[in-house]
């Protein structure tokens, strides 16, 4: 009876442990992730395969197919590992990954393909003395500096900075072969963005502009200064797109199309169209697929009537980025930072909510501290671990800063769209810009708030997240205990 409950258990939660398998099959393999599996070691593991479907039976047919999934895991970041590069590249072909403007110039990524479709391409950064076309075809000649790992970096960060490339060319020579293709889209996105930011920094120039723009669209040319201040302030979070960018489009877009009396499906056809152009609008990083994808599905489940598992959103969205890149499961920042601060979000917020009761409610000061806390305390094992410093500011300016964001957005989108032709309207973002400034230099009158971390390594990390895991369940068990108590008490009174 008792194994029948245990396998009824894992049957009802068997999409969730089959994500979960093939995820910790890349995590296993992202402990040695430029060592490519040998022969033998896939042997072996085809074995262990089929000896498993041949011994399971029935229900427990389910463990079988969790190997499986591992297995296919392990495959699919083996797939990913570059090969080695020459130190001299002579009139190699590549394509412009992307481009953008760093502190001495333009810098770009450029892809290198492989030699054959067993083989990932390669990345390497390259120093842009003209403007050439994100998706162009190119000849590179260059001498090529491979990545190695500095003193003092841990062998994580070096793995990190072997992501996003695996080299640097110094004396690039480059010859244009073709421009992009037709269908590619994100010159035309960049486009866009450009005309957007020249709207707003003719209304709002210098920092308070690029602020805008980053709540908008996440735009991150702020000054050296700006950025450093937000970043002691714990408010770097705000310019990055995030789900919320994405849960304001699917709310607002559906609700008007329903208002103005389209039918259900309609709607979600429109709305779907309408995250995918803010999706190629914002740029392709991993942390904005994953909110649109989560956004999407929540948009599906929406439209199907049916109340989505946040749990099998993040282990779905995890999946099927890691499927087209598994390298940005383990080692992308933004992307790890992005489903931590999920994760905390639903588990912590409503512990977090019943312990600030104290707090009022208006102006959504309660929830802005509840999710602050929620989302600080899953992030800072991994922040203190990749960027070895701490910021205790962002418990207080998120506070401030949090609940303005919603309405800076609002007018933020006006000024984009109508620029410097209607002054006084750009007078409420040029207003609420400046409070998000303001409620940053809280760091610089408390700059002990800033804390700085060394020797932070893996193991203490993921013991940290253990220890903060265990804590949710005392807390949730205490919060359950008392719930039962007080229905208890008030059904025998």
């Amino acid at each position: 009876m008792r194994r029948e409950k245990i396998l009824h258990w894992f049957e009802l939660r068997r999409r969730m442990f089959y994500l979960g398998a093939f995820l910790f099959g890349i995590i296993i393999h992202s402990i040695t992730p430029l060592l490519k599996y040998s022969v033998n070691i896939w042997v072996i593991l085809s074995l262990a395969l089929c000896l498993a479907f041949s011994l399971t039976r029935g229900g427990t047919k389910f463990f079988a197919l969790i190997i499986f999934c591992f297995a296919m895991g392990l495959v699919r970041f083996d797939l990913s590992v570059p090969p080695k590069l020459p130190l001299k590249l002579d009139s190699s072909p590549a394509t412009i990954q992307s481009v953008w403007q760093g502190t001495y110039g333009k810098k770009a990524n450029i892809k290198i393909p492989a030699g054959n479709f067993l083989e990932a391409p390669s990345k390497i950064q390259i120093d842009l003395k003209n403007d050439i076309a994100i998706g162009s075809k190119v000849l590179i000649t260059c001498d090529l500096q491979p990545r190695i790992q500095e003193d003092g970096d841990t062998k994580y960060k070096f793995y990190m900075w072997q992501y996003y490339s695996h080299g640097y060319c110094k004396s690039v020579k480059l010859n244009i072969v073709s421009p992009p293709a037709w269908y590619d889209l994100r010159n035309v996105f960049a486009g866009w963005r450009n005309l957007a930011n020249k709207r707003i920094n003719s209304s709002i120039p210098g920092d308070e502009g690029v602020l805008v723009a980053g709540l908008l669209y996440g735009e991150r040319n702020l000054t050296p200064q700006a950025k450093d201040l937000f970043r002691r302030a714990g408010l770097t979070h705000i310019i990055a797109v995030s789900g919320s960018n994405f849960t304001i489009i699917v709310t607002v877009v559906f609700s008007i199309l329903l208002g103005i009396g389209l039918w259900r499906h309609q709607a979600f056809t429109i709305t779907t169209a309408a995250m995918l152009l803010f999706f190629g609008f914002v740029g392709f990083s991993a942390s904005v697929a994953r909110a649109a994808i989560m956004g999407w599905i929540l948009l599906l489940a929406r439209h199907l009537g049916r109340s989505p598992n946040i749990w099998h959103l993040c282990l779905l969205s995890a999946a099927l980025l890691s499927l087209y890149d598994p390298w940005m499961f383990a080692f992308d920042a933004g992307f790890a930072l992005s489903f931590l601060a999920t994760i905390g979000l639903v588990i912590w917020t409503p512990i977090f909510t019943e312990k600030f009761k104290y707090l009022p409610a208006t102006w959504g000061l309660r929830e802005a501290a509840a999710t602050t806390f929620a989302a600080t305390l899953m992030t800072t094992p991994y922040i203190s671990l990749v960027f070895e410093r701490i910021s205790l500011a962002g418990l207080f300016t998120n506070l401030i800063a949090v609940p303005i964001v919603p309405w800076a957005m609002l007018f933020g989108a006006v000024t984009a769209v109508f620029g410097s032709h209607i002054h006084f309207i750009n007078l409420p973002t040029l207003g609420l810009s400046k409070i998000i400034f303001l409620s940053a230099r809280i760091a610089e009158v408390f700059p002990w708030m800033d804390i700085h971390i060394s020797g932070t390594n893996f193991f203490f990390c993921v013991g940290t997240y253990v220890l903060i895991i265990r804590l949710w369940f005392l807390l949730r068990q205490k919060n359950e205990l008392y719930t039962k108590q007080s229905i208890f008490c008030n059904e025998i009174t």
